[in-house]
């Protein structure tokens, strides 16, 4: 028995020795988390029916183009009802004000995302107009929303003008007189009867600020006029909420929406996107022919036709590399071609990438992370947040939604009112009175001014530039009517577009352009500028 017993033993020893110095069998439990590839769960903090983006539209308040105001496209599908947003827990210090979120439409789906809501640091003496959706003959358009100036009373006059011509086709203004200085364009002003062209003019770069100028916002109404203001640079003017898929039927018509993820500073600057025929911004992964031929040009490119305010900041803030703008535009060529990486289009995306380049032991980019909870996205610039009680932030969210439905209803009545000459185009200004509520900035524990601004950021780094920087006397696009490489016309050459009137100039002072609403009646041809007003510029 005691043998028997012995040999037992021996075999049961051979066979952990054969297991031993066998090759190892991989196993679950032996692998360390890190390395497990199976897609990583999206916090539970984003319910079933919602969809959270990693790209989308800008949200207007936030940033919107300053040039080619055209009429908004006509879509068969009606918008659903608003959603019921509830802002954040935190918002960036200093004096924000919450601006919330309206439906966009998406042409990749064919349906409508929602733009979330935003914290806003309103520019000096500045109130947002909403914009809101009308119906057309079946179709539904988007009248965009636009910065007009604070006034004491809450009704104001509102004029709306005819359509502008195009801009002329000028020479560049050439290279600037000083480092710190910047070229403001012209626009077409209003002199009584007729548009006439007021020039363009060098001025002084404020830090920590971007100059919008003068320009045209389309309605159904006109076109209202906005005069030049200084607003603030992207990373200032507090913090944009990344867009979501909201399917209604599975959330239920009693879902209350809270933005948490928002959209990183440098993704903003970095991946930004014009499209004229929606008056919007775009950012994220709007790269390939596709994009092209639907309108969606990258910034870098649209700033060689056109002023582009931010990248005009842009380059100043590098202004001791001077190839910095044509090394961005041939980011954007590697990006269209696929040679570049380009980010994540959604959260589970993000999310998904981050954790490969985790468990391969390789660095996540800038270009990976696009969205982030608002405290992280908020350290990168060195502030803080500050956290908002649940009172305070119903108190806020019933005082948004009542100024933004009773603003669009107000704007909707008057700008859908019968025209002079039924659907003739508008040959003349007019006025209306518009309802224009006045915000305060949010704090902590109720309806107040903040105490502290934002303090000054620090300078951001370099983006990372492509190993293979393209051809950029090439277009990489055949059939591409905007030319993505295309030339830059010779700074000697002046034209005069055949389709628009001859550009009448004028006389006098650089406009001041803090009026109240109405272009500046342009100065007598025989009076000269005072002096201090010229050492002085803006």
């Amino acid at each position: 028995m005691l043998m028997h017993v012995s040999r037992l033993l021996s075999v049961i020893a051979m066979l952990g020795l054969c297991v031993m110095c066998a090759d190892p069998v991989p196993s679950q439990e032996l692998v360390p988390p890190l390395v497990q590839l199976q897609p990583p769960q999206v916090e539970s903090e984003v319910p079933k029916g919602v969809e959270v983006l990693a790209r989308g539209p800008v949200h207007e308040a936030f940033a919107s183009p300053s040039s080619e105001p055209k009429a908004t496209p006509h879509l068969g599908k009606k918008p659903p009802a608003p959603l019921e947003e509830m802002p954040p827990d935190e918002k960036p210090e200093g004096d924000v004000v919450w601006i919330g979120g309206y439906w966009s439409w998406d042409d990749d789906r064919g349906d409508y995302l929602w733009v979330s809501g935003c914290w806003r640091v309103k520019p000096t003496d500045k109130e947002w107009v909403p914009g809101y959706w009308r119906e057309v003959g079946g179709n539904w358009q988007y009248a965009p929303g636009f910065w007009t100036n604070a006034q004491a009373t809450r009704a104001q006059a509102v004029t709306y003008y005819p359509e502008p011509p195009a801009a002329p086709n000028l020479a560049p203004p050439g290279e600037p007189p000083g480092q710190d200085m910047f070229h403001v364009p012209g626009y077409w002003m209003w002199t009584g009867d007729r548009f006439a062209w007021r020039a363009g003019y060098w001025t002084r770069v404020r830090p920590d600020h971007v100059y919008v100028p003068s320009h045209y916002r389309w309605t159904p109404y006109g076109y209202v006029f906005v005069a030049g203001y200084w607003d603030y640079t992207i990373a200032r003017r507090g913090v944009l909420y990344a867009p979501v898929v909201v399917d209604v039927v599975v959330v239920g018509p009693r879902y209350v929406y809270t933005p948490r993820y928002a959209v990183r500073d440098t993704i903003v600057l970095d991946t930004l996107f014009v499209r004229a025929s929606c008056g919007s911004y775009y950012f994220g992964d709007y790269y390939g022919p596709r994009y092209v031929a639907i309108g969606y040009e990258p910034s870098v490119v649209y700033s060689r036709r056109y002023y582009e305010p931010i990248v005009v900041h842009q380059r100043w803030v590098y202004r001791d590399n001077p190839r910095w703008h044509d090394t961005q535009v041939a980011l954007v060529i590697e990006r269209h071609s696929g040679r570049a990486p380009v980010p994540p289009r959604t959260l589970v995306q993000q999310n998904i990438i981050v954790h490969k380049n985790v468990t391969n032991v390789t660095n996540v980019t800038n270009v990976t992370n696009v969205i982030a909870p608002t405290r992280t996205v908020v350290a990168a610039r060195g502030q803080s947040v500050v956290p908002i009680d649940k009172a305070t932030r119903a108190q806020v969210r019933d005082a948004t939604q009542a100024v933004q439905q009773t603003m669009a209803a107000d704007r909707r009545k008057t700008e859908t009112a019968p025209t002079i000459g039924g659907s003739a185009p508008l040959t003349k200004p007019r006025t209306a009175s518009l309802n224009v509520s006045q915000t305060s900035p949010v704090a902590p524990i109720g309806l107040g001014a903040a105490k502290n601004p934002p303090p000054p950021l620090k300078m951001p780094p370099l983006t990372n530039l492509p190993t293979r920087p393209g051809d950029l006397s090439k277009n990489p696009f055949q059939g591409d009517p905007k030319g993505i490489s295309g030339p830059i016309p010779p700074k000697d050459r002046v034209k005069t577009s055949p389709t628009a009137p001859a550009p009448t100039p004028l006389i006098g002072n650089p406009p001041r352009d803090a009026g109240k609403g109405n272009p500046p009646i342009p100065p007598s041809k025989t009076k000269k500028p005072p002096e201090e007003t010229k050492k002085k510029g803006l």
